[in-house]
């Protein structure tokens, strides 16, 4: 765990009474001796003013000298933040200042301005006693980074505007632009949450099947599947078929069987958090490949 080291000016002045009023502001474990310097110490940690105890807050103050976003503002702004996340139902308004290196797969979305990455450690979400750091979720999470045009402007007021349409995590720096940058998540307008429709809307830019008119089609599809995927279509590439056989000539044209090496999406519980892709279900099912002769149609 961590701990503070506090000389013990004077030895002789150790009473019960001096040790209820160093427990007034501290958690108050022992006293050691530095082997250089001969000074007696005392073994303390501080305590939340406001909750008496050794709250979140206390551990974010640990992990202050272990990082700097080297922007003074920025500092105090992600700083204030976490100072105010004392129970873990308040983690979430917590920022963090994110190297840059902890995001993998960085793509520039043109559409949007923005750039797509996959954030490898994930969000916070509790302190861990055991390992003395933050227990986190959704590792290699998708997020959105976001230029921030100025850090002079970062606030509270601003963190709740960004809040409205997105998940704040924190902010980092582009090594190469020096730019700092949001790290995001865009939220669904109907649910106010991360629902499935996000997820859909982060792989747009991972598949096309080169007709903007069945993209479309299929885009639309997903972005209706807030909480369920019963209705969902997706683009399937063809080598993800095997055992591809003519059956006969149908209404749209030539029919041919299949088995679907993936599986569909299943219907409920779809997301895998954890490893970030689509749970499936009925892998190597059969399924019929009929041919599509007119895409507006």
């Amino acid at each position: 765990m961590f701990v503070t080291l506090k000389s013990l000016i004077n030895p002789k002045n150790l009473s019960i009474e001096f040790m209820n009023k160093i427990k007034v502001g501290h958690e108050f474990y022992g006293i050691t001796q530095n082997p250089e310097t001969k000074n007696y110490m005392l073994v303390v940690n501080n305590k939340c003013k406001k909750c008496n105890n050794i709250c979140n807050t206390i551990h974010f103050q640990h992990k202050f000298i272990n990082w700097t976003s080297g922007n003074k503002i920025i500092d105090e702004f992600i700083q204030d933040t976490q100072l105010s996340a004392h129970n873990d139902d308040e983690i979430s308004h917590a920022l963090e200042w994110i190297p840059y290196d902890r995001f993998n797969n960085i793509k520039y979305i043109e559409k949007m301005g923005v750039h797509r990455a996959d954030w490898i450690d994930g969000y916070i979400y509790k302190w861990g006693d055991k390992c003395q750091n933050w227990g986190r979720l959704s590792q290699d999470m998708f997020v959105t980074l976001e230029d921030l045009i100025d850090p002079k402007n970062v606030s509270i007021e601003f963190m709740n505007k960004i809040k409205v349409d997105h998940e704040f995590y924190g902010i980092t720096q582009n090594p190469e632009t020096k730019n700092y940058v949001l790290v995001l998540n865009n939220k669904c307008k109907k649910c106010n949450g991360i629902c499935n429709t996000i997820h859909f809307q982060h792989k747009f830019i991972d598949w096309t099947s080169g007709n903007d008119d069945i993209d479309k089609f299929i885009q639309d599809s997903q972005l209706l599947a807030h909480n369920r995927t019963y209705s969902v279509i997706e683009w399937v590439p063809y080598d993800r078929f095997y055992g591809i056989e003519y059956i006969a000539k149908g209404g749209f044209g030539k029919v041919y069987k299949a088995n679907w090496i993936d599986g569909c999406i299943r219907y409920r519980n779809s997301w895998d958090s954890e490893n970030q892709i689509w749970k499936r279900e009925d892998q190597n099912m059969f399924v019929a490949l009929k041919s599509l002769n007119n895409s507006k149609n």
